[in-house]
């Protein structure tokens, strides 16, 4: 695991060996090449290689566009883009040499635009082109490598309150909102699978197709969102995650959660396959 935060990778660590398992953490910005680089190439010595890697990395800023900084919305895109670009890169050929699996973590709001955070939306649209784009290079060149995305609506994590506001307002808390368990459930059977694409949230995947068959009347509606959410969104400047490391590993902010109908029947569908394999 590479993070910023010493204090977060050691509770990450800390669960991961209550669990059964061993990990290796170091705290490295991922926006940072050369350290990306270093922290890369200590877990291939470690692990004595790569078999897949996730990227999976996101902050935001919160405001209307005209009022957010010019620094932070170009930060905003080096922590949510350039960030899964840098490891992609870094890590192919060792992927390469295993016919590994690189998997990406995007956003719904690559479809789905989230008013207020211009930034974000616009970086989870980058992620999905840069995929998209990157798998198809390498089918055309025979590589093993598989390449995919993941795509989770909104999750039940500090995310939400580590935002950089541009109007002391945080978000709101989404209603429809998944646990941390349904995007690590999807991560893991798109490397099992090495499916192409996957949505974190059946109601998200749906929203997004209507808006693609009603673009007018969705958008109207999520402008009325965005008006609500300013009303109803707490007071506070956020913990500005896109500049420093915050928090120390909690997995959630205490939001209403479900389960995701579409990740759990997709895994019961690998589970069932993997099954009559054996």
């Amino acid at each position: 695991m590479l993070a910023r935060s010493q204090a977060g990778l050691d509770a990450a660590r800390a669960r991961t060996a209550a669990a059964g398992s061993e990990c290796l953490a170091l705290a490295v910005d991922v926006t940072d090449r050369e350290a990306l680089r270093s922290g890369l190439e200590r877990a291939v010595a470690a692990l004595s290689g790569l078999d897949a890697v996730v990227a999976n990395v996101g902050a935001s800023t919160y405001g209307r566009f005209r009022e957010t900084p010019a620094e932070d919305f170009d930060r905003v895109v080096d922590v949510s883009f350039r960030s899964a670009v840098d490891t992609a890169r870094l890590a192919l050929p060792h992927l390469e040499a295993s016919g590994g699996s690189l998997v990406v973590v995007g956003s719904v709001a690559s479809e789905l635009p989230l008013p207020r955070m211009s930034a974000y939306t616009a970086s989870k649209h980058a992620v999905r082109g840069f995929v998209d784009t990157l798998r198809i290079e390498l089918a055309a060149e025979g590589s093993a490598v598989a390449v995919s995305l993941v795509e989770p609506g909104p999750v039940d994590t500090p995310f939400w309150h580590n935002v950089a506001s541009a109007d002391n307002r945080l978000p709101p808390a989404f209603p429809l909102s998944y646990g941390p368990e349904e995007v690590a459930i999807a991560i893991d059977d798109a490397i099992g699978s090495r499916a192409q694409r996957s949505t974190v949230g059946g109601a998200w995947a749906l929203a997004a197709v209507v808006r693609r068959a009603a673009r007018p009347l969705v958008d109207r509606l999520l402008a009325r969102l965005m008006l609500l959410a300013e009303r109803r969104g707490q007071s506070g400047p956020g913990h500005a995650a896109i500049w420093n490391p915050t928090g120390r590993g909690e997995l959630r902010l205490g939001m209403t959660i479900r389960p995701s109908l579409l990740v759990r029947a997709r895994n019961a569908i690998a589970r069932l396959r993997a099954s009559r394999v054996r």
